[in-house]
């Protein structure tokens, strides 16, 4: 995968309806990928909110995703409406700081047609990627050029 060696970080919120084995099919890319990705299985993406987003942004990932079923295929009715609307907010918030609102993604996965690792994999041969962040991640500290 281009991106590993390319060091991105990427963070995807799920909804753990969308791949019943995620725990399984994740596995194999956590030790592939290790730091660079991250997985963070929700009950249903309505339970996304900006706070988690923007935690995601700072601590360091360079595109966050969240996955979600079909506008109307939601088990809790409004999950996936209410994931896309906050997702928006937070495009807006992130843009008012200076960062492109392509950082974060939504993207509608039909139920039981995908597996977590499928659909990561897809997402990693996409050829329009933001690249990293341009600010540096918690506890990093930048180096300065002394003169």
């Amino acid at each position: 995968m281009d991106q590993k060696k390319a060091g991105l970080k990427i963070t995807i919120f799920f909804c753990q309806q969308i791949d019943a084995d995620q725990d399984v099919n994740r596995r194999p890319l956590e030790k592939e990928l290790g730091p660079r990705i991250r997985f963070f299985p929700l009950p249903c993406s309505g339970r996304i909110e900006p706070l988690h987003l923007m935690r995601a942004l700072e601590s360091g990932a360079d595109k966050v995703y969240v996955v979600t079923c079909p506008e109307g295929a939601c088990r809790y009715r409004e999950g996936n409406i209410r994931a896309r609307k906050r997702l928006a907010y937070t495009q807006g918030l992130i843009e008012e700081i200076g960062l492109a609102k392509n950082r974060l993604e939504l993207i509608h996965v039909p139920a039981g047609t995908t597996t977590i690792d499928k659909l990561v994999k897809e997402l990693f041969a996409r050829e329009a990627f933001a690249g990293p962040l341009p600010v540096d991640a918690p506890g990093q500290e930048r180096q300065q050029k002394r003169l």
